[in-house]
This record gives C-alpha cells, sequence and structure tokens, in this order.
C-alpha cells in the first residue's frame, strides 16, 4: 500500500518503507495543491498559481507531474485537464485520514508541507497558510480526543507519545503542554513534569515574550487527598462538594477549584462511583466555566466523570459530562471533535430534558460559529423552548444571549434585539450580572446598525466593559471593547476607534483557552476598519491573523470577510479555494 505523508516532512511510504521522492519543493507544493482541492484543478489554474515564473511554464507543469507520477509509481495518475488526482485504490494520504478523526500509524507530527516554501503567487502563498492552519487544527483535534481517551484507560504509555506529538504540531499552544505535563503525573513521572513546566516556560518567554497561564503549572500539581480524622470519605466528599460549589457559585473560584480537587481525592478515596463521578464533574464544569485558561485540565476532568458515571450506570451524569466536553470544543473551533461529541451528547442525554436543554444551546452557538446561520436559529428556538419547559432559566437566559448574535449575523435586527432584551431583562430579575455584557454588547451592535446614534451606544456600553473588566472575563471584554470602537468608526473617527479594536484583540488573546470565534471577528473587523482607513500595512497583519485562526477553526463566514480584504489589498486577486 502507497501512503502520502504531507504532514511533517513530507515523504512517500510503500508498505512501511520510505520511497526516494519527487525532485524539487514545488512538486510536493503541486502534489499537496491537487490532494487538498475539493475539485479537480485546471492546468491553467496550476500554471498560474505555482510556475508562472518560469520560462515555460506549462512545460515545467508537464514535468512536475510526470515527476510526480515516476516517483508515485501510478503512470494513470494526475492526467488530463483539469488534473484528476486517479491515485490506485487503497492509496492513503494523511491529510484526509485525520480530516475524518483518525490518526495515522505512527501518529503525525508537525505542520502540513514542513520545511516547504516556494517562490509562488501570492495566491498560493495564501492558500498554503489556510491549508496548514486547517490541516493543524484537524491534527490538534485527533490528537486531542485520542490523548483524552487514552488517560480515561489509564494507557499512559499512549496518553504520553500522543500529547507529545500535539506539541510537536503546535509548539507554541498551551493546550498541548498542559495535556503533556498531564499525562506525565498520570504515569507517576513528576520530575519530567515539572522539567516540562519549566522548559515550556522558558520557550514560551524566549519566542513570545509573555509566560504561559498558570494552568500550565498547575497541571503539575499532584492531587491531595484531604483526611479529617473520625469523619468518612463519604462526608467528606461531600461535605468537600457543598463547600466548593458555594464559593465558585460566589465568584470565588480559586478557592472553590481547590476544595473540589479535595472533594475528587476524598470521592475517589472512599470507593463511591457515583459520588465521585459527580465530584468529577463538578470540578471540571468550574476548570471550564469558572476559572480563566483551564479549559484543557477541566476537559481530562469531565473525561473522567464520564468514564466514572458510565461504569457506575449513572447516565446522566455521563450526558452532562460529555455536554460540557462539547462545549468545550465549541469554543476551541474544533469542528469535527464538536460535531462528534454534540451528537453523542444529544443522544445520551435523550431521557433528561434539562441536560439536552444545554446540547441544544450549544450547539446552536457551534452551528452559528460555523456559518450556518439559519440552522442556528432554529436550534436556538429549540433550545430556549427546552429551557422553558424544563425551568433552566440561566440556561435560558445563556442561550437568548447568543441567539441574539446568531440574528444579528443573519442580518434579522428585530430578532436580534428581541432576544437581547430579554436575556438582559431576565438576567437582572435573576441578579445574574456575570451575563449582562455579552446580550448588551450585541444589543449594542443591533442599535448601531440601526442608525442610533454612536454617543448614546457609547454611553450605554461603557458599563458594560467596565463591569466586563471587573469580572476579569477576556470574552465579554474583547466584545464591549470591540464595540466601542465601533462607536468611533460610526463617527469617522477611525484613530480614537483603532486604540479599543486593539484592546478588543488583546483582550481576547489574552488566556490560552479563548473564544476562537470571537477572536477571529475582532481580527478582521479590525482589518476592514484598516482597510477602509487606508492602512494596507495593518489591514494585511490582522487579516491574515484572523484567516489563520477562521481556516483551522471552520468559519467559513470570518474566512470569506479576510479573504475579501487580502484580495482588495492585492488588486482583486482571489484566494483559491
Amino acid at each position: 500500500m502507497l501512503a502520502i505523508r504531507l504532514i511533517g516532512q513530507p515523504r512517500l511510504l510503500r508498505d512501511g518503507l520510505t520511497l526516494p521522492g519527487p525532485r524539487g519543493a514545488k512538486c510536493w507544493a503541486l502534489l499537496a495543491r491537487i490532494v487538498r482541492s475539493q475539485d479537480p484543478l485546471s492546468r491553467q489554474q496550476l500554471v498560474s498559481e505555482l510556475f508562472s515564473e518560469a520560462d515555460d511554464p506549462m512545460g515545467a507543469l508537464r514535468w512536475s507531474l510526470a515527476e510526480l507520477r515516476r516517483r508515485l509509481g501510478m503512470p494513470e495518475a494526475l492526467l488530463g485537464n483539469p488534473v484528476v488526482p486517479g491515485f490506485d485504490a487503497g492509496t492513503q494520504i494523511d491529510t484526509e485520514v485525520v480530516g475524518g478523526g483518525r490518526l495515522t500509524d505512527p501518529a503525525p507530527r508537525g505542520l502540513f508541507l514542513e520545511g516547504i516554501e516556494v517562490q509562488a503567487s501570492p495566491a498560493f502563498d495564501t492558500w498554503l497558510l489556510v491549508e496548514r492552519q486547517r490541516v493543524a487544527g484537524d491534527v490538534i483535534g485527533a490528537l486531542r480526543k485520542e490523548v483524552l481517551r487514552a488517560m480515561s484507560t489509564h494507557d499512559h504509555p499512549r496518553a504520553l507519545a500522543l500529547a507529545s506529538a500535539m506539541v510537536d504540531t503546535a509548539p507554541l499552544e498551551e493546550g498541548p503542554h498542559v495535556l503533556l505535563v498531564k499525562a506525565f503525573i498520570g504515569a507517576g513521572d513528576r520530575i519530567s513534569a515539572h522539567r516540562h513546566v519549566a522548559s515550556t516556560e522558558a520557550a514560551f518567554m524566549r519566542e513570545l515574550g509573555v509566560p504561559p497561564s498558570p494552568a500550565l503549572s498547575a497541571a503539575a500539581r499532584p492531587p491531595v487527598t484531604p483526611n479529617t480524622a473520625g469523619v468518612s470519605s463519604v462526608a467528606t466528599a461531600e461535605s468537600l462538594l457543598t463547600a466548593g460549589l458555594a464559593a465558585v457559585g460566589a465568584g470565588a473560584a480559586g478557592s472553590g477549584i481547590a476544595t473540589l480537587r479535595g472533594a475528587v481525592a476524598a470521592a475517589e478515596g472512599a470507593g463511591d462511583g457515583r459520588l465521585t463521578a459527580t465530584c468529577l464533574f463538578e470540578l471540571g464544569s468550574a476548570l471550564v466555566h469558572a476559572a480563566r485558561g483551564y479549559d484543557d485540565e477541566g476537559a481530562i476532568v469531565l473525561d473522567a466523570s464520564r468514564e466514572a458515571a458510565s461504569e457506575a450506570g449513572e447516565q446522566e451524569i455521563a450526558a452532562k459530562a460529555l455536554a460540557e466536553l462539547a462545549y468545550v470544543d465549541v469554543l476551541a473551533a474544533r469542528r469535527e471533535c464538536a460535531v462528534e461529541g454534540l451528537a453523542l451528547a444529544w443522544e445520551t442525554a435523550a431521557p433528561y430534558p434539562r441536560v439536552r436543554a444545554a446540547v441544544a444551546a450549544y450547539d446552536a452557538v457551534h452551528l452559528s460559529d460555523w456559518g450556518r446561520l439559519d440552522g442556528s436559529l432554529e436550534r436556538f428556538d429549540e433550545a430556549i423552548d427546552l429551557c422553558r419547559e424544563t425551568g433552566s432559566v440561566k440556561r435560558g437566559i445563556w442561550a437568548m444571549a447568543h441567539a441574539a448574535r446568531a440574528a444579528y449575523l443573519s442580518g434579522w435586527l428585530a430578532a436580534a434585539e428581541r432576544w437581547a432584551k430579554e436575556a438582559q431583562r431576565q438576567a437582572q430579575s435573576e441578579r445574574w450580572t456575570a451575563i449582562r455584557p455579552w446580550p448588551e454588547a450585541w444589543h449594542a451592535h443591533v442599535r448601531l446598525a440601526k442608525g442610533e446614534a454612536p454617543a448614546a451606544v457609547r454611553a450605554d456600553i461603557e458599563s458594560s466593559y467596565a463591569l466586563a473588566r471587573q469580572l476579569e472575563d477576556p470574552c465579554w471584554e474583547g466584545v464591549t471593547a470591540k464595540v466601542m470602537g465601533l462607536t468611533y468608526v460610526a463617527e469617522g473617527d477611525t484613530d480614537a476607534a483603532m486604540p479599543w479594536l486593539d484592546h478588543a484583540g488583546t483582550a481576547c488573546r489574552r488566556i490560552n483557552d479563548s473564544y476562537k470565534w470571537l477572536e477571529a471577528e475582532v481580527q478582521v473587523t479590525d482589518a476592514e476598519v484598516a482597510l477602509a482607513h487606508g492602512d494596507a500595512e495593518r489591514a494585511v497583519a490582522h487579516a491574515e491573523l484572523a484567516l489563520q485562526i477562521a481556516a483551522r477553526g471552520d468559519m467559513p463566514l470570518l474566512l470569506q470577510r479576510a479573504e475579501v480584504v487580502l484580495e482588495q489589498l492585492r488588486g482583486g486577486v482571489r484566494v483559491p479555494a
């Protein structure tokens, strides 16, 4: 069987043995361009992207295709106009494998076409930038899923190997390092865990100028089992669970999470499966929702909760854990993982309408981020109805606040305003202050779109921004800072707008587990404003960053907006699909 490896250093394998590869980096670039295209590409398009500078462009393409056929050992492949791949049956291409959520053996490591840099058209350069992000997203998603599975089954060697591959693929992203450290701790290798924390901190300072978040060093902490003389482990776990939830609910996330860790340790020591699953779920949920930067550890804990709940026959806890795991994937824009996780959570939650209300709300947000706005709005209607039927008031407020955004993006301003106002009204009734900045920000977007006075909108949104700062919520801070900037844009004062857009971008990237859709939205908005203001350098920088985030997270609407900015800057040359 022939295997085409395009992740990491490109190579050809037959029955596990490495074959001589084609001569020249452009052959690899050509092969990758053909393999990754959804439709066959014309010879003229391939020439314009890769060979336009050659003395005989069409001849250079013919030679490269012939070289690829010879090295592949497939005389009937890569023929015609447009060029059809035509590979032999059974040919394995690693990008297709990981794109389906599976792993090759050995696991993929590194970037798409690593080390391949060719002199080509700007359109090809942009295509390669986008594809590297798309493939990296597929690789990280497939590896992460298997790391969590290996940890939940205590397969420590496999967890270590796959987490290490994640680090090789994304060395300057914190999440893979957190998982590797947790894998070391799970394997009982505390020395390697602490060494990796130290080396990662040094690398981040050297390459990025900022240290990783406290979540990295926290991952190296071993669990501590509390011991209260004369009190059973079950009683200890239950009391710590109650105290931890109370602390988290009161806004003391740090102390609450520490107490919940103790509850987990006590429950595990008691051997009570249901109590262990419950404590793990509450700890994992707190790490995801109450803490900043702890989503990766939260996912590990939630997966352990799912496993413990399944073993104890507690399907409702398992369904809740699956819902939260899917939500983590939604935030991180791991699209295929989110699709799979949401479907499994929905199925498992069939007997539990309250859990299904949460799954439907998460799915609606996922569809909106994915650019499927009509489906998103339908799913929001379903989620809000389920919340109403089950008395899930806060979940309903959350869903309405996000429905306002989806309706705004769809151009349904009346619906967006209705949802935003209702979310604000109910949040005030429930005294749920922490949710306020999100619906207030999207209400402000609607007001600007309707032509209301920017100064009046700004006067109202300032308090939302101030609240977001007090809450130390980077997403809320980012979206409110963005709309503050847009009020100045609406007044034609771009100089006043830019610092706000700068701050919005910084806020969204302040933690390792930021909401990727919002991060891309802020970057592409900045690029559009800069383009309109005539600042080409700033427009390119922010459009390319938005392009990378949107490509990795499969956000077609944001990707299209970034591409439009780049096309206008290069004079209307379209980015290839």
